[in-house]
């Protein structure tokens, strides 16, 4: 199916109504619709709370085969209180990934830690990566310089967990390959407020990630990239321009609009019958 797995941050966002959803579509047809675009997403809403059982179950049932999911771990775990180590919360989380590894859906799952996050704590990184089982692809997003060293490198990948390469203000992760695949996010800062169309230039950012995927990142088998609305404006259009870049099929933005009865040649699969209502979805997140 390619190397390349290209989405967004999220799917339910109501200033993506008009521009890639119809006009009056309700928010729980907006992933069926997404999903005849893209053929992947990062699930955001699980960073705050874990999905339920139901609602996983009906995410795998209206997507069609061969989608992904990459889903943030609960900001109880990577965030825990005082007092608190969040393994309960982990362990509900990995249990209601269940209907989406059983139907080989289930992408990366990511540990997205705060920019307050320092080196000092690698003793909780250790034990989190320890407790989530090896046949789960991880991802690790860490922030503070203070982890750019070797014996980092060498804890992921003995895990065989990949560092996020992300694009944000400030955050500059090392290129290092630490698993067999790649995880990017373009996530940009927080001056753009609404998400309706592309607002600002992000090409040298996404050549740039395209030059790292294609130099230090050539042995990786699969690379997962997810653009944030922050980054450009619209994250549906970044992840179009991001495809051009990388000179992989350019996702055909119009189906997600587009009725079942009414054919398509989008690589995202055209019309598919099945896709109906979700509820809820997910909304945006600290980035």
């Amino acid at each position: 199916m390619g190397r390349y797995w290209l989405g967004c941050s999220g799917w339910a966002y109501d200033d993506w109504v008009g521009p890639f959803y119809p006009a009056g579509t309700p928010a729980g047809e907006f992933l069926a619709r997404y999903a005849r675009v893209f053929r992947t997403v990062e699930v955001d809403s699980s960073f705050y709370r874990p999905p339920t059982p139901f609602l996983v179950r009906r995410w795998a049932s209206i997507t069609p085969e061969g989608f992904r999911f990459s889903l943030k771990v609960p900001r109880n775990v990577t965030h825990p209180d005082r007092g608190t180590d969040g393994t309960e919360v982990l362990a509900r989380f990995l249990e209601s990934l269940s209907p989406l590894r059983s139907t080989g859906k289930l992408g990366p799952i990511v540990l997205q830690f705060p920019a307050s996050f320092r080196a000092t704590e690698a003793p909780r990184l250790e034990a989190l990566l320890a407790a989530i089982p090896p046949e789960v692809s991880l991802a690790v997003e860490l922030r503070h310089g203070s982890w750019w060293t070797e014996g980092t490198r060498r804890l992921l990948e003995g895990r065989g967990a990949a560092l996020v390469w992300s694009v944000v203000p400030s955050t500059y992760p090392p290129p290092w390959v630490t698993a067999d695949f790649l995880y990017a996010r373009f996530i940009g800062d927080r001056a753009l407020t609404r998400f309706d169309r592309i607002q600002r230039s992000g090409r040298d950012e996404l050549e740039k990630m395209r030059a790292l995927f294609d130099r230090e990142g050539r042995a990786a088998t699969s690379v997962f990239a997810y653009s944030n609305n922050h980054f450009m404006g619209f994250g549906p259009g970044t992840t179009a321009e991001l495809a051009a870049v990388l000179g992989e099929p350019v996702p055909d933005l119009g189906a997600a609009a587009r009725e079942r009865s009414q054919r398509t040649l989008d690589i995202g699969g055209g019309d598919r019958a099945g896709l109906s209502d979700l509820p809820g979805g997910v909304r945006p997140e600290d980035g």
